[in-house]
């Protein structure tokens, strides 16, 4: 069986749903979107406490693993990627946050013209629905809802305190491309509720008579024929099927997932591809390579007033669960980051090197690493390296559609990238001994004991390290000339026409953000290039 249409996306996650909704905003343009997942309408899906389920969850998480990683004494994790409709914008934490001037000014810098912060900034607003105060950094007409959070809890407000008095200031808005400071977050929500990219672009052109949106539809390789994309070759309910592109074929299946299914087309290292029996379309070596993640770590305390361990037992769950059926209010609309802060760890730094978030509960994790929140009144910070050096890769594991990427990271091979987190560990073992704050802090949870030396703090860091769930790079835009460039700046892919990919795995760079608002941002700039483009 077979489909046409003037363009065919793979992957409905925030950059794929943005396409759809822009692209097909022109009569002229049929559009088919093909997503892995379900609808992503469910109840845990709508209510913002429900990432702590839905993460790890298969039916809306690829639940992907790493290889042993050496750099963190051998350790392997699992890593988070949304599984339906909106994709991780879907399932994580809401935070919006779109980074710092200079990291889209060090894209340009690189050769990825037309990428600078004067040339996105319009993007991020115009994808943007701000429900706050009004800020000539926010946009109040896009799709995408952004609220103040609801019901904070008290302890923010302390460690907001204790981090002025520290001398990180408060930034009254951290979107304006200098976040550096202590702040409230923003979260994707609208009345409560998660606002993912689907409900924000995709439901409301469902109705669109040139948008077809199939679910569940298992993308397995792209057609390549005399060095064009022709279209998809997809599984739907164990049917083969195959959807054709008139113009283009957009790849939008997230930075660990998008490299894999370039492979699988022939699209990648050639010697790796040829391992596999895969003929060779185009040989681009940067093809997974160039994996950058946020190195985090994280602390945790324990104090004198209550936090939102009290409120997750059984009969307080229970009223709360009432007041957001009945209402969309309460602890459960609430994200689990409440406050965050961007600060240096060295004054002569020109921009903030590491990105902290405060969480009202404290988590530990269990011999099987299952996460366990602590029952006792607590909170906790995480925090990650804003650009971090660290790199791995991707790989194919074989040419078969269903295996798992092999996901190679070296999550802290930069020694930077440690002595960093090392200096912030202690820096904010300092705040939490600054007023307000220490006069409610009665001890530490973690680390447990307490590092003494720096040596102590690293063995800490490599012990219990992990990712900020915002993987890039392995796809990167870059100039004519660049070997490594998979893509030219306008996200085409080099030796393919009719191609492109459009989701967090062209940053050539990390951003110093949690990258959702920047994919959100990237899709919006892509759109408007395709569908000018003839």
């Amino acid at each position: 069986m077979e489909e046409e249409a003037d363009f065919v996306i793979v992957g409905g996650g925030s950059a794929g749903c943005v396409l759809a909704a822009r692209l097909s905003e022109n009569p002229a343009h049929r559009v088919i979107l093909l997503e892995a997942g379900g609808e992503g309408r469910d109840f845990l899906v709508n209510m913002p406490a429900g990432t702590a389920k839905l993460m790890g969850h298969k039916d809306f998480d690829w639940c992907l693993p790493t290889e042993p990683d050496p750099t963190i004494e051998d350790r392997t994790m699992q890593w988070a990627a949304g599984k339906a409709l909106g994709g991780s914008s879907a399932i994580n934490g809401q935070v919006y946050m779109r980074g710092e001037r200079s990291d889209y000014d060090r894209w340009a810098a690189m050769g990825c013209t037309g990428w600078g912060y004067d040339d996105i900034f319009p993007y991020f607003l115009k994808s943007e629905r701000f429900h706050g105060a009004p800020m000539q950094s926010h946009g109040n007409h896009g799709p995408l809802s952004v609220s103040p959070i609801q019901s904070p809890q008290p302890v923010g407000q302390y460690v907001i305190d204790a981090f002025v008095a520290a001398g990180i200031p408060l930034n009254a808005d951290y979107c304006d491309g200098s976040q550096g400071g202590v702040y409230r977050i923003f979260a994707t929500q609208k009345d409560g509720q998660r606002c993912s990219a689907a409900r924000a672009y995709l439901e409301p052109v469902r109705g669109r008579p040139n948008l077809s949106v199939v679910t569940r539809a298992h993308a397995d390789r792209i057609l390549i024929e005399d060095g064009r994309a022709v279209g998809v070759e997809a599984r739907i309910a164990g049917e083969r099927r195959l959807f054709r592109a008139r113009r283009e074929v957009l790849l939008s299946a997230g930075t660990l997932l998008t490299p894999t299914m370039l492979m699988r087309s022939g699209i990648g290292p050639a010697e790796q591809l040829a391992g596999h029996g895969i003929a060779v379309h185009a040989d681009l070596p940067g093809v997974g390579q160039n994996l950058r993640e946020h190195n985090t770590v994280s602390l945790a305390k324990f104090v004198n007033i209550p936090t939102m361990s009290a409120e997750l037992r059984p009969l307080k769950l229970a009223r709360h669960m009432l007041n957001y059926m009945l209402f969309r209010r309460g602890v459960l609309t609430t994200p689990a980051v409440q406050v965050m802060a961007a600060f240096r760890t060295d004054p002569a730094l020109a921009d903030p090197d590491i990105i902290l978030s405060m969480l009202p509960v404290a988590v530990t994790f269990n011999d099987k690493g299952d996460a366990v929140v602590e029952k006792r009144p607590s909170f906790s910070f995480g925090f990650h390296v804003a650009r971090p050096e660290s790199r791995g890769e991707i790989r194919l594991r074989s040419a078969d559609p269903d295996a798992r990427p092999i996901i190679d990271h070296r999550l802290q091979s930069a020694a930077g990238d440690v002595e960093k987190l090392v200096k912030a560990l202690k820096i904010v073992e300092g705040v939490c001994r600054t007023r307000p704050l220490s006069g409610i802090v009665t001890g530490t949870l973690r680390p447990d004991p307490m590092p003494e030396s720096d040596a102590e703090w690293e063995a800490y860091v490599r012990r219990w390290g992990g990712v900020g769930y915002h993987p890039v790079g392995t796809c990167r835009m870059g100039p004519d000339g660049d070997p490594m460039a998979v893509l030219d700046p306008q996200l085409r892919v080099r030796g393919i026409a009719g191609l492109r990919v459009v989701d967090a795995s062209v940053m050539p760079e990390p951003v110093s953000a949690n990258t959702n608002a920047p994919t959100i941002m990237i899709a919006e700039r892509a759109a408007e290039w395709i569908g000018a483009a003839r």
